[in-house]
């Protein structure tokens, strides 16, 4: 399939590396909370985790993952972002982790959750406990997700964003949305391209993609800023 040209606009308002498991083993105390006939997992047909972008969302409400992401002119330096991670239509589970790479994730901070009966950020992860339905989490975080290439070429990297339950991928959204202010960055190339299922929308100021699919998705943005062109 031939990607599509990326779409232009004129502002970008808006943003790690992430899995959102479910469940988790059992805490060892006795609860009666704990019986799964309780819970509903994902009742989808899922895949074995290849790749598979979608042209349009099941009828069923997915997991949506939004990502903004901050660089300032120290990131140019050091690979260091802010990154402000929402998740939103979690599955009603009893127990869920989201996971992060403990070495390029810092300062991780629970900022907002709703219908969720217990969260906490334990090491590199962030813990769900008895998810209700319309659950929603906002979480706070620094990631170096930036390479620096030199010659004023970065990579952004994000990843691998999956919505995993036992052994099978579950299909979800995921918005990233990167906003380099007045950096003088631009997108040379996405990976994947922009492709139904994975939109790529650009502005001066930054960029936002938007996917729908199943599997495991690794996306990388190369940017470069005004010494590279």
């Amino acid at each position: 399939m031939a990607p599509t040209p990326t779409r232009r606009l004129q502002g970008v308002a808006l943003a790690a590396c992430m899995a959102l498991a479910l469940p988790l083993a059992t805490a060892a105390e006795p609860d009666p909370f704990d019986d799964d006939s309780l819970w509903d997992p994902p009742r989808y047909e899922s895949n074995r985790g290849n790749l598979n972008f979608l042209d349009a969302l099941p009828d069923a409400p997915v997991h949506h993952h939004q990502n903004q992401i901050t660089l300032v002119s120290s990131s140019l330096d050091d690979g260091w972002v802010t990154l402000r991670q929402c998740h939103n239509d979690i599955d009603r589970v009893r127990r869920a982790q989201i996971l992060y790479n403990a070495a390029t994730t810092r300062d991780i901070e629970i900022e907002s959750q709703s219908n969720i009966e217990e969260t906490w950020v334990e090491g590199a992860s962030v813990q769900l406990r008895r998810v209700q339905p319309d659950a929603e989490l906002c979480i706070r975080a620094r990631s170096q997700m930036l390479r620096i290439l030199g010659d004023g070429l970065y990579v952004l990297e994000n990843g691998p964003f999956m919505r995993r339950y036992l052994d099978g991928y579950f299909p979800m959204r995921v918005t990233v949305a990167v906003n380099w202010g007045d950096l003088d960055l631009s997108l040379a190339e996405s990976e994947p391209q922009a492709q139904p299922g994975f939109e790529v929308t650009e502005s001066p100021y930054g960029v936002i993609i938007e996917a729908t699919f199943e599997g495991r998705l690794m996306t990388e943005l190369r940017l470069v800023n005004g010494e590279g062109r």
